[in-house]
């Protein structure tokens, strides 16, 4: 199994439930984090990554860790100072659409975002609300590009996206799609060595489905527009991730490991969680497990089951247990010999 692994956590695209995968792989096997220095939940997001946002880096003595996961804007000069050049690098992208959706519900008082009543409104006169020069403008226009450390306002030449393309394909491993989450477990359990326990996970930071709207087709093709460079890297690793699959893996063999993977979360689902499914936060009965709220979005989270064996409940928190809980217990067990 790879034990040493650069995660690009890009915004709303299912990385908390990766991120939760990851936590759950580094704690079983005792590897080191990449914290952000205090324990944060961002490496100083949406600063470009320094290796001196690392709790524990230091330039005279690098020290390498196994896992780099939280939020950061790539960089790879500077994340290659704290990871092992072996490293598997990956990240997971989103269908723009539905991700400026999700964005414009969960950052909802970014400066672009706050005064517009509707996404409809933002994009009849995006200019009206949108100032490039603001420190939270990435939130509403090319978020992907920007999380990959690329210029979100560049123009859109097929030069310049040609060279993002071949720029991200030089540094990342796999790129998964979030629209085909588990096929994209699966392609990691294959990249990673891992098995089929390590992969498998609850949906975690998901909104209830009150907040989410069906758009219009003229909307559609708005956001496409305006998220032009984000539009181009999906659809070019969306193809490359199909490609992928055909080539490694097959589609029978994809369709005979996700109905593998789908079973399991299943028998996780109801050894674990009261109910079978996620929650709204106000039935959320243990207070530790429910998640941050953000902006306009109500995250779900779930409830487990009572009177499980100590093993059991154990297994079961972890799966549950969201992204800044987590982080924060792994970050003081990590740093417990610093803070007695």
């Amino acid at each position: 199994p790879k034990t040493d692994i650069v995660f690009l956590k890009v915004h709303k695209s299912a990385s908390s439930t990766v991120m939760n995968v990851l936590f759950r792989f580094g704690e079983m096997h005792n590897l080191t984090f990449a914290f952000p220095i205090g324990g944060g939940n961002q490496l100083f997001y949406p600063r470009h990554f320094l290796a001196t946002f690392v709790e524990g880096f230091s330039p005279r003595s690098p020290q390498q860790f196994n896992i780099l996961c939280h939020h950061m804007r790539f960089l790879q000069p500077e994340v290659q100072k704290v990871v092992s050049s072996s490293a598997v690098y990956f990240s997971i992208l989103r269908n723009p659409v539905q991700l400026m959706e999700s964005s414009f519900v969960y950052y909802k008082g970014a400066s672009a975002f706050s005064r517009a009543h509707s996404l409809e409104e933002f994009l009849s006169q995006p200019y009206r609300y949108y100032n490039p020069a603001n420190g939270d403008s990435h939130y509403a226009k090319n978020l992907m590009t920007f999380d990959f450390g690329f210029n979100p306002n560049g123009e859109v030449s097929a030069e310049r996206v040609q060279l993002m393309l071949k720029a991200i394909e030089a540094s990342f491993d796999l790129l998964l799609i979030s629209e085909y989450f588990d096929e994209s477990m699966v392609l990691l359990k294959e990249v990673l060595c891992w098995d089929l326990d390590s992969v498998v996970s609850f949906p975690l930071n998901s909104r209830d489905s009150s907040t989410k709207f069906p758009l219009p087709a003229t909307i559609t093709e708005k956001i496409k527009n305006w998220n032009r460079l984000d539009w181009e890297i999906y659809t070019h690793f969306n193809r490359t991730f199909w490609e992928r699959i055909d080539r490694d893996i097959g589609r029978e063999r994809m369709q005979r490991e996700v109905k593998a993977l789908r079973e399991r979360r299943a028998e996780l689902a109801r050894t674990c969680l009261q109910g079978m499914g996620s929650v709204v936060p106000k039935d959320i009965k243990d207070s530790s497990l429910r998640p941050l709220q953000h902006g306009n979005a109500k995250i779900l989270g779930y409830n487990l089951k009572q009177g499980l064996d100590k093993e059991t409940e154990h297994m079961c928190r972890r799966l549950v247990t969201p992204e800044l809980q987590y982080s924060s217990a792994l970050y003081k067990k990590q740093f417990a010999q610093k803070h007695p």
